[in-house]
């Protein structure tokens, strides 16, 4: 079967330098250069690879590993090219925008933020249930409804608590967002598939800025896990979330 160049990421480096037999399949991890950027890669078969565990183990282990030692940009899981002369090409077609980038992250690491909230707490959330114009007029209802009309309006005023509860967790969680982004280079939001993640961020922090970032999430778990909510940081990565 014929090889291929298997790609983990781009560096700021053109030295000759490699990271040892680190790579897919124990691959020696070589550069390959152009100007004063590199590609890190390993030749692996020259076919398509399914993401399994080690795989996607092997792949990110790679790219921590340079991360240590040059500003790194992360290559998307599964990227082949034919040949050495093939990664050249691409790291001559895209150089202006790989230079930017190394440029941009230059000192800086991501971290991952997850928020979650227990469902069983959400009655320790300030609701404020007495101030909703819509809740107030439903108390009044049913101080004066019959049996079968009560029945309908509490029905009515649960799914008015839940509405408000739902707001109260959108409001937690850009307020948590918003704090953290004035201590980050630059910050994005994340889709979650778990109802339990109410915000689910990453944050580029300059590495003489961590001590801020640090002190902000104190605080911020400091306000918000006596009423249930949990933060969990995770990192210093590559710059997964903003290549």
């Amino acid at each position: 079967m014929t090889d291929g160049r298997y790609v983990y990421c781009i560096i700021e480096n053109n030295s000759s330098a490699d990271l040892g037999n680190i790579g897919l399949y124990d691959g020696l991890v070589y550069q390959i250069h152009f100007k004063d950027i590199s590609a890190l890669v390993s030749t692996i078969p020259f076919k398509e690879i399914h993401p399994s565990v080690n795989e996607i183990n092997s792949h990110q282990h790679v790219v921590e590993s340079s991360r240590a030692k040059w500003t790194t940009l992360p290559v998307r899981f599964g990227t082949v090219f034919k040949t050495d002369d093939g990664v050249k090409q691409f790291l001559t077609r895209s150089y202006k925008e790989l230079q930017s980038k190394i440029a941009k992250f230059k000192d800086k690491e991501e971290y991952g933020l997850k928020v979650i909230i227990d469902k069983n707490d959400l009655q320790k959330l300030d609701l404020k249930i007495s101030e909703n114009k819509e809740i107030k007029k439903i108390k009044e209802e049913l101080e004066s409804a019959g049996e079968g009309t009560s029945y309908f309006l509490k029905m009515k005023m649960d799914e008015a608590i839940r509405t408000e509860m739902l707001k109260k967790v959108d409001e937690i969680g850009g307020d948590i967002h918003a704090q953290l982004s004035k201590v980050s280079a630059t910050s994005c939001t994340l889709r979650s598939e778990l109802a339990e993640i109410m915000l689910n961020s990453s944050y580029l922090i300059d590495r003489n800025e961590k001590e801020k970032f640090d002190s902000q999430v104190h605080k911020i778990k400091k306000k918000y896990e006596p009423i249930g909510i949990t933060l969990h940081v995770s990192g210093p990565w590559a710059p997964y979330s903003f290549c």
